[in-house]
């Protein structure tokens, strides 16, 4: 909550406002009339946030709010535009694809100069994350492209390093990851999920779209337990959440997000755990007999 008395009194004269028309004259004003003051301040200044819902619902941002997609994860943004009076939340599709190559993952949106020095950061932070935990005595044989789908704008921040890391894991071990959740938060290289900002317009974004495609009552976001001293969510959402229609799961590791979004425990003893199918992935690979590139075709020949 702010500390400007001056939002306070705007408020509570919006709020007197609501009473009055309702009871006529009246010197008191109770918490329906606040509720309604706020809800008309959003509406006010939320066009620039509702055009961008607009454009998921119609089909012009493919957003998926169900099913199950290899490789694909709903991550969490927000929006800041100068000179509009609230910063927003909007889910983006973050999508990995694999190639056989050195191990090396292509950041598209650094390649494309859309990607800040943060963003670049957590990339690699991720991937140095993904090869200590694989435990490999030779580079990965399979490289990478991550990227996040219909951004036509600068990316910067660590927060959707998460999210990127489930990607790809999901890519690598050809495990389904759950549309039905969302994802947010930075990761460090020893696997451990690190706070990030705008927590509850994330949230707000990712409710507003999964109620117009329909709540399943599975669906919800994937957040830093380190994240849940700052919400405060708007009452609609905290509704959805007692009624057990839409949820919040706080993960301080790896190792806890992955069963969440993909059904599978990530590090075990168990062949099906997501490891292990990465390993026997990169073992089937390494036995398989390989034809001869071009490159060592022309050199046989040469020689």
């Amino acid at each position: 909550m702010p500390l400007d008395t001056l939002w306070y009194l705007a408020l509570i004269q919006e709020a007197a406002l609501n009473n009055s028309s309702k009871n006529g004259s009246s010197n008191s004003i109770d918490g329906p009339d606040i509720d309604k003051a706020l809800d008309e301040r959003y509406y006010r200044s939320s066009y620039l946030p509702e055009r961008a819902l607009s454009d998921i619902f119609d089909g012009q941002v493919i957003i998926e709010t169900q099913g199950e997609q290899i490789g694909q994860v709903n991550g969490l943004t927000v929006i800041d535009v100068p000179g509009h009076p609230l910063a927003y939340g909007e889910p983006a599709r973050i999508s990995c694809v694999i190639h056989f190559g050195d191990g090396d993952i292509s950041d598209v949106e650094r390649k494309a100069e859309l990607g800040g020095n943060l963003h670049a950061k957590g990339m690699m932070i991720m991937q140095a994350f993904v090869s200590s935990a694989l435990n490999l005595d030779e580079p990965l044989p399979y490289s990478a492209s991550v990227v996040f789908e219909q951004s036509y704008s600068e990316v910067d921040g660590d927060s959707a390093s998460l999210a990127e890391l489930c990607s790809f894991v999901s890519a690598l071990s050809e495990y389904p990851i759950n549309q039905q959740i969302a994802v947010t938060g930075a990761v460090d290289q020893f696997g451990r999920v690190q706070a990030v900002g705008g927590l509850n317009e994330k949230i707000e974004g990712f409710y507003h779209v999964c109620k117009h495609q329909g709540l399943t009552g599975h669906q919800g976001v994937i957040l830093p337990t380190s994240n849940l001293k700052h919400l405060a969510l708007s009452k609609d959402v905290v509704e959805s959440i007692k009624n057990n229609e839409f949820h919040i799961w706080s993960v301080s590791h790896v190792d806890e997000a992955i069963p969440i979004l993909m059904g599978q425990e990530f590090r075990s003893e168990d062949e099906n755990s997501v490891i292990s199918k990465i390993a026997a992935r990169i073992e089937n690979y390494e036995r398989h007999e390989h034809p001869p590139s071009l490159f060592q075709r022309i050199r046989e020949w040469i020689s």
